[in-house]
């Protein structure tokens, strides 16, 4: 059987348009903006008077600051999950004119070797995984908490805060409840154009589900200290209802970046195995559906390797220019080995880090604090430190994961993985442990 130049091509066209069918129309990068005016402008019509647009510019704010940073740091952990590893498992010979399986060690799956394919060699499979994204930066998603603030009635800003007038320090806090989940399935396909040199394509479908309950309560100085509340969701103003909740419940299923991906051994021998990877990702992805930045990235890594009889170790050491909002350029890092179990069972672990050089473009969520100068009555006033979030912040969200998996092939045509992803540290959008189950097989 003789390879063409255009099996590879007509593959990742098929795998294109399975995945650009799949698309969906929903705007999810609204659904935080909702919540928001929902919360601050349409349930407080119910206000006593002129009361009902004080928070107007809270909303705007949130719509300005909060909402891009909140859509920007679900994107960035979804569209950055790695790939699975362009290093062959079982790989396909068809130079010599018939089918000849290759299965010398199955290698890694999320790092690399610095062997390529080989010559006319083709692999093409998928990987689905399957995030659950609970925390930011050690803090639960659903607890999380922004504060929002009165507006300046008078504009004198006593303190760099409110003073003065009593509803001034009326605030109402907003605990999001917000569970974030996202399913990747991966196509894949490597061609070996050389010994030396593979040209890959990796195509990502997305589906995002972001749900939840939206609680919000006002914390009314004025009905504590006067009994009548000047801010309220229902109710009258010495009977307030102070406490409203929003529930949302949205998905999007859609094609992902595009990574395009050149690997080049530059040396193989006895010794140590040399060779440079260049990963770009394509802003092929929906940005309003977070199924990517909207930028183009690209990474650059170098990669050695050494086989000691059935035990490689590896090391990967790059780094990815990143252009979108609040994405930092990032060092990586990738370093393990895998292991030959028995025929067709390999071990492979690996710690993989990610490490933000940009503090510019940390995401800040409503940082910092506010100061409330309270009047209850002409002779009695108290100051209040108000914190508008309990995110915590930071100058970047580094990530450091190690990843433990099986690579099975109980066949020449079929090659499956089985793997678990665990966070070391508490940097960014994570998830408690994120699996990925995948399966190569011979076109």
């Amino acid at each position: 059987m003789r390879t063409h130049w255009s099996t590879f091509p007509a593959a990742a066209a098929l795998l294109c348009s399975f995945c650009l069918t799949s698309s969906a129309d929903a705007q999810l990068s609204q659904q935080f903006t909702q919540i928001f005016e929902t919360i601050l402008k349409d349930r407080l019509i119910l206000s006593p008077g002129p009361h009902k647009g004080h928070y107007i510019d809270a909303a705007a704010e949130a719509e300005s600051l909060l909402t891009p940073a909140l859509n920007s740091l679900i994107v960035s952990n979804i569209s950055s999950f790695p790939l699975s590893s362009t290093t062959p498992g079982v790989t396909f010979d068809f130079s010599g004119g018939e089918l000849v399986s290759v299965t010398e060690g199955l290698g890694p799956i999320f790092s690399d070797r610095a062997t390529t394919t080989g010559k006319g060699r083709f692999n093409v499979g998928f990987n689905a995984t399957y995030l659950n994204l609970t925390s930011f930066r050690g803090l639960a998603t659903d607890q999380m908490r922004f504060t929002f603030t009165h507006k300046d009635l008078n504009g004198d800003n006593i303190l760099g805060g409110l003073d003065s007038t009593a509803t001034e320090g009326d605030l109402i806090d907003v605990t999001m409840g917000t569970r974030i989940r996202a399913t990747i399935f991966a196509f894949y396909a490597t061609f070996g154009i050389t010994s030396d040199l593979d040209i890959g394509i990796a195509v990502p479908l997305i589906n995002v589900n972001i749900s939840g309950t939206a609680t919000a309560v006002i914390n009314s100085f004025t009905y504590a200290n006067q009994g009548v509340a000047a801010h309220i969701f229902g109710g009258t103003s010495t009977n307030p209802i102070l406490t409203t909740s929003v529930p949302y419940d949205q998905s999007a299923t859609g094609i992902g970046d595009i990574a395009l991906r050149l690997k080049y051994c530059i040396h193989k021998g006895s010794g140590i195995d040399l060779g440079a990877l260049v990963d770009a990702r394509i802003p092929t992805g929906k940005k309003e559906d977070f199924m990517g930045s909207g930028k183009a990235d690209i990474a650059i890594s170098g990669l050695l390797s050494k086989r000691m009889g059935e035990f490689v170790p590896h090391l990967n050491l790059g780094y990815e220019l990143r252009s979108a909002d609040f994405q930092s350029d990032r060092v990586l890092l990738k370093g393990g080995f895998d292991q030959k179990l028995a025929q067709g069972v390999t071990f492979a672990f690996d710690f993989l880090g990610t490490i933000d050089v940009e503090k510019s473009k940390a995401i800040q969520l409503f940082p910092g604090t506010t100061t409330i100068t309270d009047f209850a009555s002409a002779t009695n006033k108290s100051i209040r430190v108000v914190s508008l979030s309990n995110i915590p912040d930071r100058s970047n969200d580094n990530l450091y994961n190690v990843s433990a998996g099986i690579r099975y092939s109980p066949s020449a045509q079929v090659l499956i993985l089985a793997n678990i992803l665990v966070p070391l540290n508490d940097g960014g959008l994570r998830a408690p442990v994120a699996p990925t189950f995948g399966v190569s097989v011979n076109l």
